[in-house]
């Protein structure tokens, strides 16, 4: 059945004149002693004709688990289709996301109203969007997304899982400005354990991105302020948010850029209280910029403080040897919540190892890391692993 949809919404378009169609494939594989069986497969085609699109994205993953180092299972199969068809200033764009879980060992969902576990294996979600440009600087937009769950308790019952979502605004937009209302209906309904939740949001939202500006230099800022209706699981009212965020990228010569983001959120219901705050930022060096392979060194930070606290920082190098041969150097270190037992409330990992690439042009590109993680879980713990991936694009072909 899976497959037949796909056949059908992919030969509809193709009856149309001048079409072009692209493909592309990204898969990686690795595993350690940990984790030996860790994988991802991505396929994607695009269907393009001269007012409609048609985009299926196909992803395989596996990653298992083990007594040492727990981990949420994620072995699914997920599949996007995506349609667009465009009519002067309308554009309409339904779409589809249908997702398998894998394996004999679903992963768990903690139920609410002590409606105890019921173990996940799937949903279909098809969605609608529509956009309208009502005038030169006004536009439209409006979505409507439906869920159906396959969740089912420990003896088999269906949970007749159904979540639905309505959402659409309204923005206007003057150079350098942009100014947007919009709101959101959320509903979440389960027959078999009597569970119905709703709630809503309406957001106010500005936007800026000065127009005199120095030479390669770059900032865009927004706030936005989110009212919120419905209740939290504690039956709490949920508190307005008020988000702030600015963005400065900075190409300081050639060679060098630096990107910087902040973001804050305040959340207020009846009591002003910081909900979380961010900062991260990238540096991109260039370097040795006449060969066909640019070499690079990327440094890269993000920290983070809310009612839990991350913190992440590493260096990425892409050094060209020989035409498409490049060697990779990495080192990264995270601190993150943990709930392995014994390893208190923060896990600090370190990784870091070399590897090789090799780009075929721009057709194809292939690539190995050998690396080491040291982390702390209920001892320091310290292995190696292996990850390599192959990705190709064959180009784009006319008929």
């Amino acid at each position: 059945m899976k497959t037949s949809i796909f056949l059908v919404l992919l030969l509809l378009p193709a009856l149309a004149m001048a079409v072009s169609l692209d493909g592309w494939m990204d898969f990686q594989t690795g595993g350690d002693s940990l984790s030996p069986e860790m994988g991802r497969l991505d396929l994607g085609g695009l269907l393009k004709g001269g007012n409609w699109s048609l985009v299926i994205h196909e992803r395989y993953s596996h990653e298992d688990s083990t007594g040492i180092l727990p981990r949420i299972l994620n072995s699914y199969s997920r599949t996007d289709v995506d349609f667009l068809i465009e009519a002067g200033p309308v554009r309409i764009n339904p779409d589809v996301c249908w997702t398998v879980d894998l394996g004999d060992n679903k992963p768990e969902m903690v139920l609410p109203g002590q409606a105890g576990v019921a173990y996940r294996e799937g949903f279909i979600r098809p969605g609608l969007s529509l956009e309208v440009d009502i005038a030169e600087n006004y536009h439209l937009f409006a979505r409507g997304l439906y869920w159906n769950r396959d969740l089912k308790q420990e003896d088999g019952y269906d949970l007749a899982w159904t979540e639905s979502r309505v959402s659409g605004g309204l923005s206007c937009e003057t150079p350098g400005l942009t100014l947007s209302m919009s709101g959101l209906w959320h509903k979440t309904n389960s027959d078999l354990i009597d569970y119905e939740s709703t709630w809503s949001r309406f957001d106010i939202a500005l936007s800026t991105k000065p127009q005199s500006l120095p030479a390669n230099f770059y900032v865009t800022g927004d706030v936005t302020y989110s009212f919120y209706g419905g209740t939290n699981y504690l039956g709490d009212d949920l508190a307005d948010r008020f988000t702030s965020r600015i963005r400065f990228v900075r190409m300081i010569v050639p060679s060098l850029a630096v990107n910087t983001t902040f973001e804050s959120v305040i959340d207020y219901d009846g009591v002003i209280r910081s909900a979380c705050n961010s900062v991260e930022s990238r540096i991109v060096y260039r370097f040795m910029r006449s060969r066909d392979i640019t070499s690079s060194v990327v440094l890269f930070g993000k920290l983070s403080r809310s009612s839990i606290r991350t913190e992440r920082a590493g260096v990425f190098s892409r050094i060209n040897l020989y035409r498409g041969l490049s060697l990779l150097l990495e080192a990264e270190a995270r601190v993150t919540p943990t709930s392995v037992a014994g390893a208190g409330p923060n896990r600090k990992r370190y990784v870091f190892g070399p590897g090789l690439e090799y780009q075929f042009g721009t057709t194809a590109r292939i690539w190995g890391m050998f690396e080491q993680e040291r982390t702390n879980l209920e001892k320091n713990q310290n292995w190696w692993r292996v990850r390599a991936g192959l990705e190709f694009y064959p180009g784009s072909f006319s008929f």
